[in-house]
């Protein structure tokens, strides 16, 4: 009987054994479940928060055309040439600014290549100068005098196409014919053409070539040409 009895105890104590290595067992299952969870959580970055950054700096503009600087889609303020002005924006603010576009002497717009840019708020360094070089495109334009008696198209050829542009007027009264076009990409390749009026950019021209259009004036990007002669 005695015997009997110490199996029994045996017995029991090995299932107490069993049962608490089964609930240690479990318990180390749910903590390793949980650490894997809050690492997965962690790393997802569905909770994470991109910090927002307040900026002051000072946005100035050197284009010979005013510059309107908008926030979140409003107009901000207005930057003729020369001006700078200086604004504190949080870096959630969308910036864009664009180019007042010009108009030739019949009041028709005259075509000009710098769109509206947008600028990353966190990313301004102390200063914003706006200048006739774009993510690493230069742009100029173009101051034109006409000493001829003769109206004239402006063209600007980049190699393939012909963008035609303002009209020239012809000089008179002993004064010049004037006309400030648009801002253009300068490619190896660009040309600034005078075409006979009426032509659409076709035919006969007077051509400003790569190199005389590289002489332009730092940060503006102005160039000032003068027609002598009737295409």
């Amino acid at each position: 009987m005695k015997f009997g009895n110490t199996g029994r105890r045996l017995a029991a104590a090995e299932a107490d054994v069993d049962g608490r290595r089964l609930s240690i067992n479990a318990s180390a299952r749910r903590v390793a479940a949980f650490a894997v969870a809050f690492f997965v959580a962690a790393c997802s970055g569905d909770s994470a928060t991109v910090p927002i950054l307040r900026v002051q700096f000072v946005a100035s503009n050197d284009l010979l055309a005013p510059v309107t600087l908008r926030v979140d889609g409003s107009p901000y303020v207005i930057l003729s040439r020369g001006r700078s002005v200086g604004l504190t924006l949080t870096s959630a603010k969308r910036l864009t600014w664009t180019s007042a576009k010009p108009a030739d002497g019949d009041g028709n717009p005259i075509p000009d290549m710098i769109d509206e840019q947008e600028v990353p708020v966190s990313g301004i360094n102390g200063v914003l100068e706006i200048s006739n070089v774009i993510d690493n495109q230069t742009y100029i334009t173009a101051r034109m005098f006409n000493h001829t008696d003769a109206r004239v198209r402006i063209g600007v050829f980049e190699g393939a196409t012909v963008s035609c542009g303002a009209a020239l007027p012809a000089a008179a009264q002993g004064g010049s014919g004037f006309v400030q076009i648009g801002y253009y990409r300068l490619q190896p390749n660009t040309e600034v053409r005078a075409y006979r009026d009426g032509s659409d950019c076709t035919g006969p021209y007077v051509a400003w070539t790569t190199a005389q259009l590289n002489d332009f004036e730092s940060k503006s990007g102005l160039v000032t040409l003068t027609l002598d002669f009737v295409p």
